[in-house]
């Protein structure tokens, strides 16, 4: 797991994000929040299906769908997986909309990323054009 990413869910924990991006983390319970299981989950899912353009994405860093490392989704279903490749430090992140007919991928780490979206620094033609929220705000969950 990266670093940053280390570092956010020792000060948060698994929660979500502006009542819309829920942030896992590993070994966690219940399940639906645990990293090391959404990560395989996913990784089962996405395996052996078409995903063409994902798959074009994908293979300019030499990876697979199966081989996503899934870090948050949003409430409409969008997920944000890493693609592990390199370091840690250095993965990048594609967001997955609902439904896998559309991606991109985000500029930076998870931390910055969450940031970017949260100040609208980032805008993304995925997730929603109300996000971020007046005043966004975390809740852990348990």
């Amino acid at each position: 797991m990266p670093p940053n990413h280390q570092a956010l869910i020792a000060r948060y924990g698994a929660g979500v994000f502006d009542e819309f991006i829920v942030l896992y983390a590993p070994n966690w319970s219940p399940e639906y929040l645990d990293l090391g299981h959404r990560a395989a989950e996913s990784a089962a899912g996405l395996a052996g299906r078409e995903l063409p353009e994902l798959r074009e994405l994908l293979a300019a860093y030499g990876s697979r769908p199966e081989e996503l490392i899934r870090w948050a989704h949003s409430h409409n279903a969008d997920r944000f997986f890493w693609i592990p490749i390199g370091t840690p430090d250095q993965w990048p992140t594609v967001l997955v909309a609902a439904g896998q007919l559309d991606q991109e991928l985000l500029p930076g780490d998870s931390t910055s990323i969450l940031l970017g979206l949260l100040t609208g620094e980032i805008r993304s033609r995925i997730l929603p054009d109300d996000l971020p929220s007046d005043e966004p705000q975390f809740e852990p969950l348990p």
